[in-house]
């Protein structure tokens, strides 16, 4: 073979120990990874790696289905567990549905991972409905964050001191997603983190501020700055109350008044219907109208993220109480309406405030 043709061949079945293909997975694959050639040619290869032997215990495999359509796929000798098409399908789901913020630029962690399960597991129904996983499965990635490599690398330098149950000096951050009015605890800040949270398409830091056992979230980004400090601390010790904070919260926004109200909010029977299914809080309790609305009843705290939750169903939505709710949301709706109907310039500190 011309050195072109036996790299293009390699290439052609390093993809195939990743998973099965059919013509129009590897001509996707192909004009990806910059191979030009047409799909008469890639049948040439597929057939011709059927006769090559690449490697010991290794075998591609060409199936053909009731409607002629054909799929190759590479098959190992000591792969020998079990598993079911729901099985399989669940694998492509979390594959494919993983948000991009994660999978981005962790592609070819996550390939190599690809690789070995597939390899363990190749005699088992791959092949099958294998379109889905390449071709009709897809994350819109509406509402993911763009993280760098840097921020990746700060990613695992949080996993190192939550692993390793190390404090972390915070000495600057310019996203708090919580409140951007939080000065209580001025730079440089020592927290004890507990979790990694992947909230709304972001990946935030939660832990304890060991003084006053306050809740503490940052968002993993470009603008934080910290040190990873040798100082150990026993988790254990924070855990019952940093649930308690972070499940009276609605989101992960700091509370109005460090306080827990007793929720009820009306709400249109479509727009309900399209809600109502969505995890918005632990408490969370549903009860229809004869009306055809809808009455949701929470129990939790009131924050920033709250508001806009709410403000966001504009007048299909209705807050029955608390009054400091519903007194808030009514001022910054008058406040958006003013910034419309006097053609107002928008003011940061008037729209960040009370909140």
């Amino acid at each position: 073979m011309a050195t072109k043709r036996i790299e293009r061949i390699i290439r052609l079945y390093n993809r195939l120990r990743r998973g099965p293909v059919t013509i129009e997975i590897i001509s996707k694959w192909a004009k990806q990874a910059g191979i030009i050639l047409s799909d008469r040619q890639l049948y040439r290869d597929l057939n011709e790696l059927q006769h090559l032997r690449f490697a010991e215990g290794e075998n591609v495999i060409e199936f053909i289905d009731e409607k002629n359509k054909k799929t190759w796929k590479l098959e190992y000798d000591a792969a020998s567990e079990t598993v079911t098409q729901y099985d399989i399908n669940s694998f492509f789901l979390f594959k494919n549905f993983v948000p991009y913020c994660i999978i981005g630029e962790r592609k070819e962690s996550f390939e190599k991972f690809e690789q070995f399960i597939y390899q363990q597991l190749s005699h088992n129904k791959y092949q099958k409905l294998i379109n889905a996983n390449e071709l009709y499965l897809r994350n819109t990635t509406f509402h993911d964050y763009f993280y760098s490599d840097t921020e990746q690398q700060k990613i695992e330098d949080i996993i190192w001191a939550l692993q390793n149950k190390r404090k972390i000096i915070i000495s600057a951050s310019v996203i708090n997603p919580t409140n951007v009015n939080e000065k209580k605890f001025p730079f440089p800040l020592i927290i004890c983190p507990l979790e990694l949270l992947f909230h709304r398409g972001r990946i935030v830091v939660a832990g304890i501020e060991p003084q006053t056992k306050k809740l503490i979230i940052y968002s993993v980004e470009r603008s934080l700055e910290y040190n990873l400090s040798n100082e150990l601390f026993d988790r254990n010790q924070y855990l019952t109350t940093y649930r308690e904070q972070l499940d009276m919260r609605f989101g992960i926004t700091e509370p109005i008044g460090n306080k827990i109200y007793h929720i009820r909010i009306e709400w249109t029977g479509g727009y309900a219907e399209s809600m109502k299914n969505f995890r918005w809080h632990p408490s969370q309790q549903w009860r229809k109208l004869k009306n055809g609305n809808y009455v949701l009843e929470l129990h939790c705290s009131i924050g920033r993220e709250m508001i806009g939750w709410l403000a966001s169903g504009l007048d299909k939505v209705k807050v029955y109480q608390p009054k400091i709710l519903r007194d808030l949301l009514l001022k910054k709706m008058k406040q958006t309406v003013d910034v419309y109907e006097k053609d107002l310039m928008i003011n940061e500190d008037l729209a960040n405030g009370d909140y």
